[in-house]
């Protein structure tokens, strides 16, 4: 048995003595248990003075594992699989081993505590290369499902209906569910791509599905609408949380990822170069802790992050302020609005600065109704072309949040022309009005938009057709991002086929847009 003792000072990792390739929270003890490749269970406990565990030796059965699951009453079980034979590990609370041969199959990405057809507790274990459920009680006595054709590779429970097990199936491309009630699988759920961890939200109303590749995969059970969601690395060991939130491991990428309700992008937090991310849990107090495969530690997330609202993906000119400020909320991890917080907005690369003259700002979250949690910057006025990246940062706590599609045009030139975008070649009979105005943006000699230039609209048929008051021209200012509109247009009595010029005084080119009468 060995002990470490971790000092209070480390705020995000947390030494162990051993790598560690899954992670799971017990509520007998209330403390993290974890497993290592070769199949050593440890144990820490997440508060101070945070002490961990190894509990050597191991098993007594030379191996592989990559799953731990917490079975309250019955201590924590893993996998472990040799060259010639596999077996069911349990770890006492004392750090006593017991093992439970398997009889056939020897791959295993994951395992799950659910309930059986009447009602028992049993931990259910997908034999990936057996194409088959092994189910095995409190005892140590196993069973099995019958194959799946098409292959399985991970299992989930919701809390909600624990006897439903949901599957994934790489071979069939597609989501399915075991009924423990009855003992058959459902009809699949094409996803279109190969299917491999899995979670299912508390509720039961949402599986999250990982492919190889950079993406995740969200069923709504309930309307059979199915999400694609790109992520910045591969998904892995995938938990969904109560908020609605989707929690994963990302060792290629050495990062843990979310993906926010209602959001169609993952976001990571970085976990160190080399500290590959492996297997995922949350304690009681909504705190998220990540075990890692790379080095013998646990990392703590932070319970809090940052969200952009608003302000990302402007374009202005270089002296020019950008027209929406920058807006971010922080919220706990449940989703709770936290007022009172101190965001320091900072602009990198000297491209841009707050309206203090300074390349950073310090604000603070609201604390009533909408501007609960939100706190919003000051506009920015730009200093060079290019990307302007603007980091948010929550002083308080490690939580982070990055305006990276802020773009600094070069600056504006006089007006060259106009650029036709709308309103041409319509058609109405004699004496109505024309369904759509004419637009057009002004732009310089480089094609950058010039805002607040006055563009004439001018009727070249006398008679032809005219304008509000019955005039035949039309004067109007250029908006910000260049467009101009003219106003409603109304056709003569007579049929024709006229056009109408536009332009800005002193520029070499104009439009000419033709309009029809018949």
């Amino acid at each position: 048995m060995a002990a470490t003792t971790t000092p209070t000072s480390n705020t995000d990792e947390f030494p162990i003595g051993a790598p560690a390739v899954d992670l799971a929270w017990q509520s007998d003890d209330q403390n993290l248990w974890f497993v290592t490749a070769e199949g050593t269970v440890g144990r820490f406990e997440p508060r101070s003075p945070w002490a961990s565990t190894l509990f050597t030796p191991g098993p007594g059965f030379a191996g592989a594992a990559n799953s731990l699951v917490a079975w309250p009453g019955h201590g924590v079980w893993t996998f472990v699989s040799g060259q010639s034979s596999a077996v069911f590990v349990k770890c006492d609370s004392y750090g006593h081993y017991q093992t439970h041969t398997l009889d056939s199959g020897r791959e295993c990405h994951s395992m799950v505590l659910a309930k059986s057809r009447e009602g028992w507790d049993r931990i259910v274990a997908v034999l990936s290369d057996r194409n088959r459920l092994v189910f095995i009680n409190s005892g140590g006595v196993t069973s099995n499902s019958l194959a799946y054709p098409d292959g399985l590779y991970a299992v989930a429970v919701s809390e909600r209906e624990p006897a439903l097990y949901w599957l994934s199936s790489p071979g069939g491309r597609s989501l399915v569910r075991y009924d423990a009630h009855t003992g058959a699988f459902s009809p699949a759920v094409n996803i279109g791509v190969e299917a491999r961890d899995l979670a299912v939200t508390p509720s039961g109303d949402t599986v999250w599905v990982a492919a190889p590749e950079n993406a995740i995969y969200k069923y709504s059970v309930g309307d059979g609408l199915l999400t694609r969601v790109e992520s910045p690395c591969p998904a892995r060991r995938l938990k969904a949380t109560a908020d609605g939130t989707l929690w994963f491991a990302g060792p290629q990428g050495d990062a843990i990822g979310y993906v926010l309700p209602g959001e169609a992008r993952a976001a990571v937090i970085s976990a160190g170069d080399d500290s590959r991310p492996s297997g995922l849990a949350v304690t009681a107090d909504s705190r998220l802790w990540a075990a890692l495969s790379g080095r013998p530690a646990l990392r703590r997330v932070s319970r809090y992050r940052l969200a952009v609202v608003s302000g990302d993906a402007q374009s202005v000119a270089v002296g020019q302020r950008f027209p929406e400020p920058l807006v971010v909320k922080a919220v706990e991890l449940d989703g709770t609005p936290v007022a009172g917080q101190r965001i320091e907005f900072s602009v990198e690369g000297g491209s841009a600065v707050f309206e203090n003259g300074e390349p950073s700002e310090v604000r603070r979250t609201g604390s009533d109704g909408d501007e609960l949690g939100v706190a919003t910057s000051s506009l920015l006025k730009t200093l060079k072309e290019g990307p302007c990246v603007v980091t948010a940062r929550w002083t308080e706590t490690e939580a982070v949040a990055a305006f990276s599609r802020l773009t600094v045009t070069p600056q504006v030139g006089a007006a060259h022309h106009v650029r036709y975008v709308s309103g041409a070649g319509q058609t109405v009979p004699p004496g109505k009005s024309f369904d759509e105005p004419m637009k057009v943006i002004v732009e310089d000699k480089n094609g950058t938009p010039v805002p607040g230039a006055e563009v004439t609209f001018k009727v070249r048929d006398e008679g032809a057709a005219t304008f509000p008051g019955g005039v035949d021209t039309a004067k109007v200012t250029g908006e910000a991002d260049g467009s101009a509109t003219s106003p409603v247009l109304t056709a003569g009595d007579k049929a024709d086929v006229f056009a109408v010029r536009v332009w800005v005084a002193k520029t070499p080119v104009s439009l000419l847009l033709d309009q029809n009468i018949q």
